[in-house]
C-alpha cells in the first residue's frame, strides 16, 4: 500500500498485576430425561409373572459448567472491556470491577485450564491460573488481552484470506496507534508493529464467552 508501512516484531513483554485471594461457588444445573417407550405387546399374548425384577439406574450426566456472569455472552453488555486496553480498565455500570469479582472462579465448576477460540483469529487462547488451583475471572480477561497483544509475523499477515482482509487489518493497526493523543505514545505503538488484535479489524469490544459444544473447557470469544 503506497505510503503505508507495516511493521512486524517478534517480542512483546507484559507484566501482570497480582491476582487477589480466591473464592468460589458452584451452580447445580437442572437435568431431565425423556420417558422410555414400552414395547407393543399383541392382545393374544399375555406373559406370565416374571420371577425377576429388573431395575434401571439413571445414566449419570456430566454437570453443566457456566462461566462467571461478567464473562458470559449476552445481548446486552455485561462489562465494558475494550481489549485494546489493560484489564485494569474494565468497568461495569461505569465502575471498575472490584478485586473481589476479579478473584472469583471463572467457571461454576473451577477449572485448571481453558481454551478460548475466536472465529476471526487463526490462534487459540489458552488460559491457566496465574496463582492458586483454578482459573479466575482476572486470569481470563488478562490472557485474552495478553494473547491478542502479541506481535504478528509477515507470514501471519500473508495468511489472511484476502487482500481486503489485509487492508482491513492494516487500517485497524493504523487506527490503533493513531488513537493516542501523545505523539510519543503514538510513535511507540506504531513502531511496535502489527499485533494479533489487528486481525479483529477494529472490533475490539469484549462481548462475552459462549459454549462451543466441544467440552466444558472450550469457549468462544465474542466481540463487537
Amino acid at each position: 500500500m503506497p505510503g503505508k508501512h507495516v511493521r512486524f516484531s517478534r517480542n512483546t513483554h507484559f507484566q501482570s498485576p497480582p491476582t487477589p485471594a480466591l473464592s468460589f461457588s458452584s451452580i447445580s444445573p437442572a437435568s431431565s430425561y425423556a420417558p422410555l417407550t414400552p414395547p407393543v405387546i399383541p392382545n393374544n399374548y399375555l406373559p406370565g409373572p416374571s420371577p425377576y425384577t429388573i431395575g434401571y439406574a439413571p445414566i449419570p450426566k456430566a454437570p453443566t459448567i457456566r462461566v462467571h456472569p461478567v464473562l458470559e455472552y449476552s445481548s446486552h453488555q455485561n462489562v465494558d472491556f475494550d481489549i485494546l486496553n489493560h484489564p485494569s480498565s474494565i468497568t461495569k455500570n461505569r465502575r471498575l470491577l472490584s478485586s473481589l469479582v476479579l478473584s472469583e472462579p471463572a467457571t461454576s465448576t473451577p477449572l485448571r485450564s481453558m481454551v478460548i477460540t475466536c472465529p476471526h483469529l487463526p490462534w487459540i487462547i489458552t488460559v491457566y491460573p496465574q496463582s492458586g488451583s483454578h482459573i479466575t475471572v482476572y486470569d481470563v480477561f488478562y490472557e485474552i488481552y495478553r494473547s491478542l497483544h502479541k506481535s504478528i509475523t509477515s507470514s501471519d499477515f500473508a495468511s489472511l484470506p484476502s487482500d481486503s482482509a489485509r487492508r482491513a487489518s492494516t487500517r485497524a493497526y493504523e487506527q490503533r496507534y493513531s488513537r493516542h493523543r501523545s505523539s510519543r505514545h503514538r510513535d511507540e505503538e506504531k513502531r511496535s508493529g502489527m499485533l494479533r488484535i489487528d486481525f479483529l479489524m477494529g472490533m475490539t469490544r469484549f462481548a462475552g464467552l459462549s459454549p462451543t459444544g466441544r467440552g466444558p473447557d472450550v469457549w468462544q470469544l465474542n466481540i463487537r
